[in-house]
């Protein structure tokens, strides 16, 4: 059995559809992500669907709520009602062998449950891409790297609000906590 696993993060029409930044930026990351998925499949790898779903209703408080006030007051506009949803071509497989996390903040491991999964599974080494370069994807990246993990981005299969804001999280952290695949390097 693999001991890589594939993290597909946000792929969420909040954040990739017809109206968004990141589909005027990023035209091509539809046919990437379903080509890095095809390929990992295909190999083997352990593949897992990570989803944002924020509740941000007046009832809703936990550890991982506190932060909600502090964005909306940074963000305006920005959306925090996220449906947890996927873009249909970034479905998981109707046979259940590829879980679902739903998680409550921007790190993919906070909250859900994934290490542990992860670490049942043996796995060591993880390929992330998704949706939010800069953010769900960076803050995932850390969060795994700091946990031991082997990490690497397909770039390629990401997207961002802007090519700048991209460009930046790769300048910052690939080669320092992660290592920037291509889709080539995934045969």
């Amino acid at each position: 059995m693999s001991k890589t696993g594939l993290l597909l993060i946000d792929v969420q029409p909040e954040w990739y559809g017809p109206n968004t930044d990141t589909s005027k930026h990023f035209p091509n990351f539809q046919d990437r992500l379903i080509s890095l998925l095809s390929r990992c499949r295909a190999k083997g790898f352990h593949v897992v669907h990570i989803r944002a779903k924020y509740d941000t209703s007046p009832e809703a408080k936990s550890e991982y709520t506190g932060w909600h006030q502090e964005f909306r007051r940074l963000n305006p506009g920005k959306p925090l009602n996220l449906t947890g949803e996927p873009i249909s071509w970034a479905k998981e497989l109707e046979d259940g062998s590829e879980p679902v996390f739903i998680k409550p903040t921007f790190n993919g491991f906070l909250g859900t449950g994934l290490h542990e999964y992860l670490q049942k599974k043996g796995i060591k080494r993880l390929i992330l891409a998704g949706l939010i370069t800069s953010v769900c994807v960076q803050m995932t990246a850390n969060e795994a790297f700091m946990r031991g993990y082997e990490v690497c981005v397909v770039s390629e299969a990401c997207a961002d609000r802007s090519l700048e804001r991209h460009e930046a999280a790769k300048l910052l952290y690939g080669g320092y906590v992660w290592h920037d695949l291509s889709l080539d390097q995934i045969k």
